[in-house]
């Protein structure tokens, strides 16, 4: 008999050979718990067998590419805090009112935008099994409204003056920052920077790979990757950023191949740069800004400052979409005004009639007796 009623209760419940017993204690009458059975021999007879959400969110990480950051962030998510909620549900009982209770869950201090991340998760997972037939429909995720933050970037004279203080306080960094801050490259970019990724006629960066931060969980170290986007492009130089590259090289802070690792070993979390930057920060009275903040969001908003077309920019931080590049690329007050002044009135009315009041009024003649 697959039904049973449970001890010291009127409650029911059945199993299935081989998937166990179902609904610990879910069912109110023997009746139901029969048809309920039944439905689950239909569905197994038929091939549309129950699948746990635990189980698509392992044939989801299986079968999809990513980076191995990404797949890090994913995982983290998982293992501290969907699985505990969502692991033991059928992906048919993964709807909103679950996802609901999810997010009241979560830390109230996190932000909409890190919220969103663990619901995108959730979502990709939900979908990946509707396009392969396993769920009929993907419930509503409802995401958190997000604000975005405002990004700050420094202007040609901040960045002047933190590249000042660098060379007096660590001269073996001023060369990172300075092609950070002159190429706006990102900061797995410019650890990767090597001598034979470096031309010299004509002077050329040939940008092709990134250093991704380590895994300590996994033990995995920071190791040499293909860029973000997996698209390599080419930089020219100009003599400035050459003869600062020349100088890192000959004052001996440079590595056989690498120009920032002597040892050709990276840092796990590639931090090396964050305490002089910080240092120098404090020491110039400057903004505290991030590396990122620093090199591409300075260099795009600098350009776009100065007249430089949208298109030029894309090129030089090697966007694959323009509009990633209008993320970046933020107008400074220079702009602004320069545009109201060249829209100026010829000759407007109280311009001139704060002329002619203030014309002196003793050269009038005076009338003779």
């Amino acid at each position: 008999m697959a039904t049973r009623k449970l001890p010291d209760s009127w409650a029911y419940d059945f199993t299935l050979p081989g998937f166990g017993r179902q609904r610990q204690g879910g069912f109110k009458t023997k009746n139901e718990a029969a048809l309920a059975e039944r439905n689950e021999r239909e569905k197994l007879l038929s091939g549309a067998k129950l699948i746990l959400f635990a189980d698509a969110y392992e044939m989801y990480m299986t079968a999809t590419k990513m980076k191995d950051r990404s797949r890090d962030c994913f995982e983290a998510y998982w293992d501290k805090e969907i699985e505990n909620v969502m692991g033991h549900l059928y992906i048919e009982e993964v709807d909103t009112t679950v996802i609901d209770k999810f997010k009241q869950g979560l830390p109230r201090h996190l932000a909409g935008v890190t919220v969103n991340k663990r619901l995108q998760l959730v979502r990709a997972v939900l979908r990946f099994m509707w396009k392969r037939g396993k769920l009929k429909f993907v419930p509503y995720v409802p995401m958190e409204e997000a604000t975005k933050p405002q990004v700050e970037w420094y202007d040609e004279t901040e960045r002047d003056a933190f590249l000042d203080g660098m060379f007096q306080l660590h001269p073996q960094w001023y060369t990172f920052f300075y092609v950070t801050m002159r190429l706006g490259l990102r900061r797995g970019e410019v650890y990767a920077i090597g001598r034979s990724r470096l031309r010299k006629s004509p002077p050329q960066l040939v940008v092709d790979r990134s250093v991704q931060i380590g895994n300590r969980t996994k033990k995995r170290p920071a190791m040499l990757v293909g860029r973000k986007t997996d698209e390599a492009y080419t930089l020219d130089l100009p003599q400035d950023v050459v003869n600062a590259i020349e100088w890192h090289i000959k004052q001996g802070y440079s590595g056989k191949e690498f120009l920032f690792t002597k040892t050709g070993d990276f840092t796990m979390n590639l931090d090396s740069h964050v305490r002089p930057m910080k240092e120098v920060q404090e020491l110039k009275s400057l903004r505290s800004l991030s590396h990122h903040e620093l090199g591409r969001h300075s260099v795009a908003s600098q350009a776009v400052t100065a007249g430089e077309s949208i298109k030029a920019i894309q090129a030089q931080l090697g966007h694959a979409s323009e509009q990633s590049t209008h993320k970046y690329a933020k107008i400074g007050s220079k702009v602004q005004l320069r545009l109201v002044q060249n829209l100026a009135p010829i000759s407007p009315p109280h311009v001139t009639s704060v002329h002619e009041v203030s014309q002196p009024h003793g050269n009038v003649a005076s009338t003779g007796d």
